[in-house]
C-alpha cells in the first residue's frame, strides 16, 4: 500500500508532462503562424481572441482573455496552462480520495476528500494567475510615468507619434518587458489602420490600466483642438505622478488608523493587569481580614 501511496504521484505527474507536451506539439504550428504574424512587433499578438487558432478554439474566451492579460499569449502556453490545470485538479482529486479510502475505504468519505483535493488543485493554478495578473499590472502603472516621460522627449526631438512609441518600446524592453509588449501591440494595431484611442481603450480593457484610456483621450483631444502633443503628455504624467502621491499619502493614514487595532490588543492586557490587579490584591486581603476577625 506504501508503495501504491509513492507510486500515484509519479504516475501523475509522468500523466501531466506527457499531456503538456503533446498539447504543446498540437498547437506549435499555431503559435509559429501567430509569432510570424506580429514579428515586426516583436511579441505575439493578443488578438487571438477573434480569431484562435489550434487547440485554443476550444478554450473560452474569457479565459484566453485572461491568460493574454497574464502575458500568456500564444497558444502553446495557453494549452500549458490549461492542461496543467486539469490534470492537478484530478490529481488532486486521485490522491486525496486515494489517501481517505486507505484510511476508511467507504464511499461517502471518499468522495468528499476526493472533492477537497480536486478543489486543491483547481486552486493552485488560478491563484499562480491571479498573482501574476496583480503583478503585470503593477509592473505597468510603475512604468507608466517613465514611458511618459520618454515618449515626451522623443516627440520633442522631432519623431512623429508612432516613431516615437516604437522607439520607446524599445527602450523598454527588459526593465518594463510588460508594458513593452502592450505598447507593441498597440503598435501592431494601429498599424494595421485602428485609431489610437480606440486601440488605447482596448488595452485598458485587455490589462486593467486605466492610464492607457486616459492617454487614447488625449491623443484623441491633441489630433481635434490641434494642442501641442508633448505638453499634453506632460500634463498626463504630472496628473499621474500626482494622484500616486495620494495614494501612497492615503494608504498612509490608513496604515496609521489600522495599527491601533493590534496596538489596543496588545496594550488590553497589560493595561487590565494593571488596573484590575491592585484591586483584587485588597479584595483579598480584605476577605482575609474579615475570616480573621
Amino acid at each position: 500500500m506504501e508503495a501504491n501511496m509513492i507510486m500515484l504521484p509519479l504516475i501523475a505527474g509522468f500523466a501531466t508532462l506527457v499531456a503538456v507536451v503533446v498539447l504543446g506539439l498540437k498547437s506549435r504550428s499555431a503559435a509559429q503562424f501567430s509569432t510570424n504574424i506580429t514579428a515586426h512587433a516583436g511579441t505575439e499578438s493578443w488578438m487571438l481572441d477573434e480569431q484562435p487558432l489550434g487547440l485554443t478554439s476550444l478554450l473560452p474566451i474569457s479565459l484566453r482573455r485572461r491568460l493574454t492579460t497574464a502575458g500568456l499569449a500564444s497558444p502553446t502556453q495557453q494549452m500549458k496552462f490549461v492542461a496543467i490545470h486539469v490534470l492537478l485538479t484530478i490529481s488532486g482529486a486521485v490522491i486525496l480520495g486515494w489517501m481517505a479510502f486507505d484510511q476508511e475505504p467507504s464511499l461517502t468519505p471518499t468522495i468528499l476528500v476526493g472533492c477537497i483535493g480536486g478543489a486543491i488543485g483547481w486552486w493552485l493554478p488560478n491563484s499562480w494567475l491571479e498573482v501574476r495578473l496583480a503583478k503585470r499590472r503593477i509592473d505597468i502603472v510603475s512604468e507608466f510615468p517613465i514611458m511618459l516621460d520618454l515618449l515626451q522627449i522623443s516627440v520633442q526631438g522631432g519623431l512623429g507619434l508612432s516613431a516615437a512609441w516604437l522607439g520607446v518600446a524599445k527602450t523598454l524592453r527588459g526593465s518594463g518587458d510588460a508594458l513593452a509588449q502592450e505598447m507593441r501591440l498597440v503598435e501592431l494595431e494601429v498599424g494595421f489602420g485602428a485609431g489610437w484611442r480606440t486601440t488605447l481603450e482596448a488595452t485598458t480593457e485587455r490589462t486593467g490600466v486605466t492610464e492607457f484610456r486616459s492617454l487614447g483621450a488625449l491623443l484623441e483631444q491633441t489630433d481635434r483642438f490641434g494642442t501641442g502633443l508633448s505638453h499634453m503628455i506632460q500634463v498626463l504624467s504630472d496628473s499621474l505622478r500626482h494622484e500616486e502621491l495620494q495614494v501612497l499619502e492615503e494608504r498612509a493614514h490608513q496604515a496609521s488608523v489600522k495599527m491601533l487595532f493590534p496596538l489596543a490588543a496588545m496594550m488590553m492586557p497589560a493595561t487590565l493587569l494593571l488596573i484590575v490587579g491592585p484591586l483584587l490584591l485588597m479584595l483579598f486581603e480584605a476577605l482575609q481580614d474579615a475570616n480573621v476577625g
